[in-house]
């Protein structure tokens, strides 16, 4: 399909007809306050939306790469924020309200058989860690997009949304936002941009930060020898410099490719973009069954992680899934998801036994969850359940969050947050925002953090956070392989 599909004169005097036809029969009989959605297919391809311009307005790009999943959120219908001990309540309630009275109408898309027009409309959000955080993002925030573009199982969807007291008035703003997102972008049958790639941002050398980790780490370890606590997750930072503007498509295009089992996403406004590939889900709820990851303990080989640091070989040492530090992290977080999910869920299962997660440079231990959720009980409610988990935080989870407070283990943007999404329906999905960078001009901020338990030695978690930080670390300073530009059939899967 070509790009951009919207700003052909002629399809441009199409859609705009059939929008004001199906807004008319919309607004027959929407109150003011109604929220209004139209779901277009746009025919079949596979559209990754990197001709978008991303680095210049307030954006939400998501990506499934295994499962052929792109979506791309631009402006917005509705925006709620919201911050405090009670922002999941202000959330729900707010979602409550647009959802109680949300009109959909979806043109050729056959929602029931169509997965590219399967769960739509939907809205977006996010949080922070820390419910006190105040930084260049909302502490919490829920958008339903102006307009949302879709691709997904080869099938491409446009959904537009506006409150009902605008009418046809969005049209205008709808195609504009369209007109402005894909402007002076050259054509592309793969939808991906073909600009020049970034010119490799430089690492900036920090040892007083390096050492304050370590000291971090060994006052954590001081904490749980205490009794106080049982486990705490330190975070660490490490900032690159580039001698221009870090470009958003070629580094997302390479977090797709190099690590396409995880949730790739970006979170974008005038000035800034916090973005990432993360291996955990947090929550998802479809037709009343609840899934949820315990995700924990870690295992990789050191050489890779000693070059970084040094830029020299090392001996090989390999840190087992099986030992006992990374039992022990696994069993605190399968125990608090299990304790969270347990009084929301009329039935509740538990994988036997834990499986490995293989990634690219790294593997973890994770359990997977599933259960039906009693009745009333919405993805706000499993949100503030289960979050944050003591894969993020620590256990117990208070003690956790004032012992990071006093130590300013800060956690910047949405950094072990969350991001996701929510249908009309209430089925939505949402992920702990990890692998992560904050991309400010040419300055990088890439995070990592690591769990501390007894048993915990400073310079091996210094190192875990070495390998964790070349997710980031990789795609902002290597190029995207030239096959996910060109390939005509995306990879597929699960």
């Amino acid at each position: 399909m070509r790009l951009p599909p919207l700003l052909d004169p002629a399809q441009r005097h199409v859609l705009r007809a059939r929008l004001a036809a199906q807004l008319v029969t919309q607004l027959a009989d929407a109150p003011p306050h109604a929220l209004i959605s139209l779901t277009l297919t746009l025919g079949e391809g596979h559209c990754r939306w990197l001709d978008a311009r991303l680095d210049d307005q307030h954006a939400f790009w998501w990506a499934r790469p295994d499962a052929d999943e792109w979506r791309l959120a631009l402006g917005q219908a509705m925006i709620v924020t919201s911050a405090g001990p009670n922002r999941f309540t202000a959330l729900q309630a707010a979602f409550a309200g647009i959802s109680a009275d949300w009109r959909h109408h979806a043109r050729d898309c056959g929602d029931s058989g169509n997965s590219a027009a399967r769960r739509l409309p939907a809205a977006h959000l996010g949080f922070a860690f820390d419910d006190e955080a105040q930084d260049d993002l909302p502490n919490a925030r829920l958008i339903v997009p102006a307009v949302l573009l879709v691709s997904r199982g080869g099938k491409i969807t446009a959904t537009f949304s506006c409150p009902a007291r605008e009418g046809e008035a969005a049209i205008d703003a709808w195609l504009d936002t369209l007109r402005r997102s894909f402007a002076s972008i050259p054509n592309s049958a793969a939808g991906t941009a073909h600009r020049p790639p970034n010119l490799p941002p430089q690492r900036q050398p920090a040892p007083l930060d390096d050492r304050a980790f370590l000291a971090r780490v060994t006052a954590a370890l001081a904490e749980i020898a205490s009794g106080r606590v049982r486990k705490l997750v330190v975070s660490r930072r490490v900032r690159l410099r580039a001698k221009q503007p870090i470009a958003l498509a070629p580094v997302l295009a390479a977090f797709a490719e190099r690590h396409p089992a995880c949730t790739v996403y970006a979170v974008t406004r005038p000035g800034m973009a916090f973005i990432g590939a993360t291996p955990e889900r947090l929550i998802a709820l479809d037709d009343g069954i609840a899934r949820a990851d315990a995700l924990a303990g870690t295992a990789w080989a050191a050489p890779a992680a000693a070059a970084l640091r040094t830029g020299e070989a090392a001996p090989t040492e390999s840190f087992a899934l099986d030992d006992d530090k990374n039992s022990r992290e696994q069993g605190l977080v399968v125990d608090a998801v299990r304790s969270a999910l347990a009084p929301l869920c009329q039935t509740l299962e538990q994988a036997a036994a834990p499986e490995v997660l293989r990634l690219r440079d790294l593997q973890h231990l994770r359990t997977q969850f599933a259960g039906h959720v009693r009745t009333g009980v919405d993805l706000f409610d499993l949100i503030a359940a289960l979050h944050p988990t003591p894969a993020v935080g620590g256990t117990p989870s208070l003690a956790a969050q004032r012992w990071l407070r006093a130590h300013r283990d800060t956690r910047p943007a949405w950094f072990t947050g969350g991001v996701g999404w929510i249908d009309a329906g209430g089925n939505g999905e949402v992920v702990v925002a990890l692998r992560c960078a904050r991309i400010s001009g040419g300055f990088a901020d890439c995070y990592a953090g690591v769990g501390i338990v007894p048993g915990s030695r400073p310079e091996q978690e210094f190192a875990e956070t070495e390998i964790k930080l070349t997710a980031a670390l990789d795609a902002l300073q290597c190029r995207p392989h030239p096959a996910l530009e060109s390939a005509p059939t995306p990879r597929t899967g699960t």
